[in-house]
């Protein structure tokens, strides 16, 4: 079974506000629907199916299209803005693409990282910024077809 963030997910990430283990936190980080549970759990060290299910139980994800719809689904392109040089997603869009690829693009432990940047992002014009350098950093890990596939999906020319 997959799961993604909830709202309520997004906003523990950055209030960390509730006593959850160091494992159930970066499983929070790093978790979507892009891989089942399983291999979440597998991925984020000294994770177990206690932290997955804390996490549920707290609201923080769940299934899609369950209770506590995912913050960040896929929506279509919006216009850029005049830089020209700027992905064509909204926010939401980026946030769910980058988190769902970085680690398939960038193997586990520099995509984790990578989701962590993504965390961090509040803004659209932070996220543009770094989808940017996620096309670097997929062109350097998985070479020039890699990186084109990524600005064609971001919609940078």
């Amino acid at each position: 079974m997959t799961y993604s963030k909830t709202d309520a997910g997004r906003a523990e990430i950055r209030a960390k506000g509730l006593p959850l283990s160091r494992a159930a936190r970066n499983l929070l980080l790093v978790l979507d629907a892009s891989k089942p549970a399983a291999e979440w759990l597998r991925l984020v060290v000294g994770a177990t199916a206690e932290d997955l299910q804390a996490l549920r139980e707290h609201g923080l994800v769940a299934p899609p299209g369950g209770t506590g719809a995912p913050v960040h689904e896929a929506l279509p392109a919006v216009p850029a803005a005049a830089s020209g040089g700027s992905p064509l997603l909204d926010r939401a869009a980026l946030y769910a693409y980058m988190s769902g690829q970085a680690t398939k693009l960038l193997g586990p432990f520099k995509g984790y990282s990578f989701a962590l940047d993504v965390e961090r992002c509040e803004s659209l014009p932070e996220l543009q910024a770094l989808a940017l350098q996620f096309v670097e950093r997929v062109q350097k890990a998985k070479g020039d077809d890699a990186a084109a596939s990524v600005r064609e999906a971001l919609g940078l020319r």
